[in-house]
């Protein structure tokens, strides 16, 4: 039976450790250069700030706080430890109240807005705001409000916003024709008070639907199908109408046309005999051999 040779992995091998001591020496000698080399890769990456399309960069300073300057896109180069940048997305966005969480475009930040009209009617609102930072003051809403600004502000403002302007407006105003004038009013309203004083730009608010109280939703179920039977019943008396007056016509015709005969008979007493002639042909002789 042959041997097996088993590797011995134990014993000291003065190759391997000459190898290892020369490493060691080689970083003892150079450790200060690493560290070097390190710190300044640390301080580098530390100090370009990136700034892609659709976004901004507000600088905060250490000694001075949030600086009163806006990064644009591009590529800045900032002070590492005493310097940070924070990106903000100013693209419009778009913020849905819904209880529905597919089929609608943005983020499903909620959901429907309940609220009162003015005569105490409880209506559940879909709403979707469209909005975004204003890009020359984001350093003022970084400063007072921070990056949470939709949580903190946009949210509850639109909210308040809507309950507000509904409970000036019947529900029946909000069924029918009143409800683009109500969509106008929240959005200049929350326009005005974002943009002022929060820095916030709403380009637009979209009532997407309304969902009302049981009783309310019966009634107008009701009043459809009232409404309906009402145009069945104009349609059906507008038909008879037509056919009486078809009716009236032709007697009014069939009327004239004898009018019209028993004056050529008095004008033209031969127009019997020709009118005879004309029904009966030769028989018009035997029939009427008396006259």
């Amino acid at each position: 039976m042959p041997e097996i040779e088993i590797p011995d992995f134990f014993s000291p091998n003065p190759r391997r450790q000459k190898d290892l001591d020369s490493i060691f020496n080689w970083l003892k000698q150079f450790w200060g250069y690493l560290i070097f080399m390190v710190l300044i890769l640390f301080f580098l990456s530390g100090s370009v700030v990136k700034v892609d399309a659709g976004e901004r960069a507000v600088i905060f300073n250490i000694f001075g706080g949030i600086e009163k300057r806006v990064l644009g896109e591009g590529v800045h180069l900032i002070v590492p430890i005493l310097q940070s940048a924070t990106i903000y997305d100013v693209k419009h966005a778009t913020y849905n109240f819904t209880s529905e969480e597919q089929g609608k475009q943005g983020k499903v930040v909620g959901p429907e807005i309940h609220s009162l009209t003015s005569d105490g009617q409880k209506v559940d609102i879909e709403l979707s705001v469209r909005a975004r930072p204003e890009p020359q003051n984001l350093w003022k809403l970084h400063k007072f409000i921070g990056p949470y600004y939709a949580y903190k502000v946009l949210f509850p403002k639109a909210r308040s916003v809507l309950r507000e302007v509904l409970a000036a407006y019947p529900v029946e105003d909000v069924y029918s024709i009143k409800r683009q004038e109500i969509q106008n009013k929240i959005q200049e309203e929350l326009q005005n008070d974002l943009r002022k004083k929060y820095f916030i730009d709403v380009e637009e608010i979209l009532i997407r639907n309304v969902k009302f109280s049981k009783e309310f939703q019966d009634a107008i179920d009701r009043k459809q199908q009232a409404f309906q039977e009402y145009l069945k019943m104009e349609y059906i008396l507008a038909s008879e109408k037509a056919k009486r007056d078809a009716k009236i016509l032709q007697a009014e015709g069939e009327a004239k046309a004898i009018n019209l005969r028993v004056n050529a008979l008095r004008a033209n007493p031969d127009f019997v005999k020709y009118r005879r002639a004309q029904i009966y042909g030769k028989r018009a002789k035997l029939i009427f051999s008396n006259d």
